[in-house]
């Protein structure tokens, strides 16, 4: 009988391949090795390639979010500049700001939306499935990997709007 690392030394001659991973658990007294693949993005994104994509994808979404709020922003005080000011209104007139404002508001927001969603399709979408045929890696499973990074919230906002079940299958028949 060996002694646990007598076999483990043993199993050593029969591990696979760099890169892949073996388990060796203990079952009725004997050591057996089982293949192991680690989740790979389940614990988080930890290619500093992939890493530095989605951050410069989030950072654009997010720029593309930000002209629009600072417009609505500055409107929104011109606009109560010019309601007091130029209608001649006093503070028993509070209301009509925010009676006027919240559509504003609203159709800033709209606004930004339109502009992460564009954004989003044209320049962030390509190189997305770019990585992800170059990774193969599914596309849930890159979803899942951004769920992970709370710095990442409006990737993730747009990736989970985005359904890649509903587009057409693209196929490379150069490859055949």
């Amino acid at each position: 009988m060996f002694s646990p690392y007598e076999e483990l030394e043993y199993l050593s001659d029969y591990l696979p391949a760099e890169g892949e991973g073996v388990l060796v658990i203990r079952e009725n007294g004997e050591l057996v090795c089982k293949p192991w693949r680690q989740d790979d993005l389940r614990d988080g994104v930890d290619d500093a390639d992939l890493y530095g994509r989605l951050v410069q994808a989030n950072e654009r979404l997010a720029t593309a979010h930000s002209l629009p709020m600072w417009c609505g922003l500055i409107g929104l005080i011109w606009l109560a500049i010019a309601l007091h000011g130029g209608l001649g209104l006093d503070w028993s007139q509070w209301y009509l700001v925010p009676g006027v404002a919240f559509p504003a508001m609203f159709g800033c927001l709209l606004w930004a939306r339109r502009r992460q969603e564009l954004v989003f399709r044209s320049e962030v979408l390509p190189s997305l499935r770019i990585e992800i045929a170059r990774r193969h890696i599914s596309p849930y499973a890159l979803i899942a990997g951004v769920r992970q990074h709370p710095e990442f919230r409006s990737l993730l906002d747009e990736l989970v709007r985005w359904s890649p079940a509903m587009e057409p299958v693209m196929r490379d028949y150069r490859s055949r």
